[in-house]
């Protein structure tokens, strides 16, 4: 499924347009001289080839490397599973594309670049990169929808003054060519 979708690795001159493909970048904005960071990430590329990539994300986080990744970005950068899950994603993209381009086996690899068994990577693991549980409830979502109320009055039609009157003015619709076909 994920090669149907990708099709000649080669066509991709380097990683980063085979990222875009899958788009597991965040979106870019910039004007003039001022660039927005930390944007999410773009809705662009096959829905099977982001959905393949995020359940590896969540098994992924059993291969040393990705679990370091995964590590950094939930303990260190303060992103919550999902942003760190999307991170891990990044790096595995970049793995597929190395090993499809490569047509090369993926090897199990500690974060030394030493090859290691299945057997000793949970135990690698555990030891060096365990999320503390303090950490994983502190960036939990709320699932409720506490102070939702503006959200609340919008769907019911409600609040007022809250959208521009530009806003409702009917829109021009503008379709342009895929760059893939």
């Amino acid at each position: 499924m994920f090669v149907a979708n990708i099709g000649d690795p080669t066509r991709f001159p380097g990683q980063s347009e085979f990222a875009k493909l899958t788009s597991v970048v965040p979106a870019a904005r910039q004007s003039s001289n001022v660039e927005s960071k930390g944007l999410r990430m773009t809705k662009a590329g096959p829905a099977t080839v982001k959905w393949a990539l995020y359940q590896a994300g969540q098994i992924g986080r059993w291969d040393p490397q990705l679990a370091s990744v995964y590590y950094r970005q939930m303990v260190c950068h303060g992103k919550n599973h999902e942003q760190a899950t999307r991170a891990v994603m990044s790096h595995i993209a970049a793995r597929v594309f190395t090993v499809l381009r490569d047509d090369r086996p993926c090897e199990l690899k500690d974060t030394e670049g030493k090859s290691i068994n299945v057997l000793a990577t949970r135990d690698l693991i555990m030891a060096r990169y365990p999320v503390p549980e303090d950490i994983r409830q502190e960036r939990r979502r709320s699932t409720g929808r506490k102070g939702n109320a503006l959200g609340l009055q919008k769907r019911r039609g409600t609040a007022v003054g809250s959208e521009h009157e530009a806003t409702m003015a009917p829109q021009p619709v503008i379709s342009l060519p895929s760059p893939f076909t």
